[in-house]
């Protein structure tokens, strides 16, 4: 039972159960020092690799990671911008026989049929799973929405992490398969707290 201490009495908040074990689980779920460390350094690595293919370009890690809106399983979003590649395809069949060159990634994938064609892979120091895209023109508006919402809506991030988690155990988590995208799913939840 959650209690609260106020000048040496116990107040018991029942309204407030299932609030403090949510915020609870959603700390457990949040990266340690370590964790983020062990993220940041599989993206500049990912990064080193797109910058030496397209030293023009600019990759940008999606905001759900740079905002806190992931889970530890999750895979981080980047974007390719300003590639200069006129067939998308073309650019994942280039990275991917670079990382398989270089010996970074395992588990490598391209998904050149999907509405949003993108290559997945795991990066191996760190275990990260990577979904990569180019030049997703609505990429930098849809950060700028979700930074909007993180910051409007201090609820956002613990809902979003718990259907996150609810939908990760059911697999309904992966775009490709039919499942909700996080991106949908920040929609869906933002559409929601706009109406209340």
């Amino acid at each position: 039972m959650w209690v609260l201490r106020q000048m040496g009495h116990i107040l018991i908040l029942p309204t407030m159960v299932g609030v403090a074990e949510i915020v609870d689980f959603c700390d457990f779920l949040s990266p340690t020092p370590e964790e983020q460390a062990a993220r940041d350094a599989a993206v500049h690595s990912v990064f080193d690799v797109i910058k030496y293919i397209w030293p023009a370009c600019k990759p940008e890690v999606f905001k759900l990671f740079m905002v806190g809106l992931y889970l530890p399983t999750s895979d981080i979003d980047v974007m390719i911008l300003e590639s200069g590649i006129k067939n998308p395809q073309t650019g994942l069949y280039a990275l991917f026989r670079v990382l398989s060159q270089r010996g970074i990634a395992k588990k490598i994938q391209v998904i050149a049929k999907a509405s949003v064609p993108i290559i997945k892979f795991v990066e191996k120091k760190s275990g990260a799973a990577f979904d990569i895209s180019f030049d997703v023109d609505n990429g930098p508006k849809a950060a700028e929405f979700i930074k909007e919402a993180v910051l409007k809506w201090p609820q956002l991030r613990p809902l979003c992490l718990i259907l996150k988690v609810f939908l990760q155990q059911r697999d309904l988590n992966e775009v490709y398969s039919s499942g909700i995208g996080s991106y949908a799913l920040l929609a869906m939840i933002v559409a929601m707290l706009q109406k209340v």
